[in-house]
């Protein structure tokens, strides 16, 4: 095998934050999952396409989008990224039963998987699994994790997913403003992040010009729900994700057509789970076929 000239090589820092960027197409999505910051991640993409000489991602006031030359090379990156992983989690993996690392956001643990979860364990009480909370979109051949639980338009193409449930969106509000037949709508603010792309494109789907609405950015999703309890503007949300809210009265649902249906994947690497993972994801897939939405 030839050796690499190293010299040539651009850095692996630069390389993970343009892989991220591509993924996320925003910076700022890319700098949350590798815990740096914006800047940071746009300094290292415009380094290595300096050192490249090509242009990897356009930027716009919008956001950015990857080019065509951007894409091919962010796909073998996520190949190799994803040989790597492997090589690793294989030499440092000296124990089978190992906890299942899982990562999946607070909303859908906390409505989906922690109520009916003793039913897993009740078959399999020897098998241990770690949680991890978050909102962002996490590189799970990157960080190590053996499977994640995300809502997405489309599955991912560089990871095995399969489609758990689907669950409408919907436009929830506190009860003082649903209840009130003189609540101005069109002038509530909606309470979602400045660079979430499927919030603005449920709304588009749902004949919502994004360009005359107000917004407001809290930075965490489960204060936007708070704050949609409060009374301070229209939450938009899976159904599933706000049930409890919804049996227990602190929010309804506002009289907002929203015709966004939001899909939740099991994603996993591109290898063959352990065996202790696939049951788990066994017993996900038939959770998921009861759960009525």
């Amino acid at each position: 095998m030839e050796l690499l000239d190293w010299t040539k090589l651009p850095s692996l820092t630069s390389l993970k934050a343009f892989e991220a960027a591509a993924r996320a197409e925003s910076f700022s999505a890319a700098a949350r999952s590798l815990n740096v910051t914006h800047a940071a991640v746009a300094q290292q993409v415009k380094s290595l396409e300096e050192h490249l000489g090509v242009q990897l991602l356009q930027r716009s006031p919008s956001g950015v989008a990857v080019t065509p030359d951007g894409r091919d090379f962010a796909e073998s990156l996520r190949a190799g990224f994803a040989i790597v992983a492997e090589a690793v989690r294989a030499v440092g993996e000296s124990d089978g039963n190992r906890p299942i690392r899982i990562t999946t956001t607070a909303f859908f643990a906390e409505a989906v998987i922690f109520p009916r979860i003793a039913s897993f364990w009740s078959k399999f009480p020897d098998t241990e699994i770690s949680f991890s909370s978050s909102d962002d979109i996490v590189d799970i051949v990157a960080e190590g994790f053996d499977l994640a639980i995300r809502a997405s338009d489309k599955p991912w193409p560089d990871l095995s997913c399969h489609l758990l449930l689907e669950s409408p969106t919907r436009a929830l509000a506190a009860p003082s403003l649903v209840d009130d037949p003189k609540t101005d709508w069109n002038n509530l603010p909606w309470l979602i992040p400045d660079d979430s792309q499927w919030e603005r494109e449920a709304l588009r789907q749902s004949g919502i010009d994004t360009n005359s609405i107000t917004t407001k950015d809290l930075g965490n999703p489960s204060l936007e729900v708070r704050a949609g309890e409060e009374g301070m503007g229209i939450v938009l949300e899976s159904e599933l994700d706000v049930r409890s809210q919804l049996l227990q009265g602190s929010l309804k649902v506002a009289p907002i057509k929203i015709t966004h249906i939001s899909g939740y994947y099991v994603v996993t690497p591109p290898w063959k789970p352990r065996a202790s993972v696939q049951l788990f994801i066994d017993w996900l897939m038939h959770m998921g076929r009861t759960i009525s939405t």
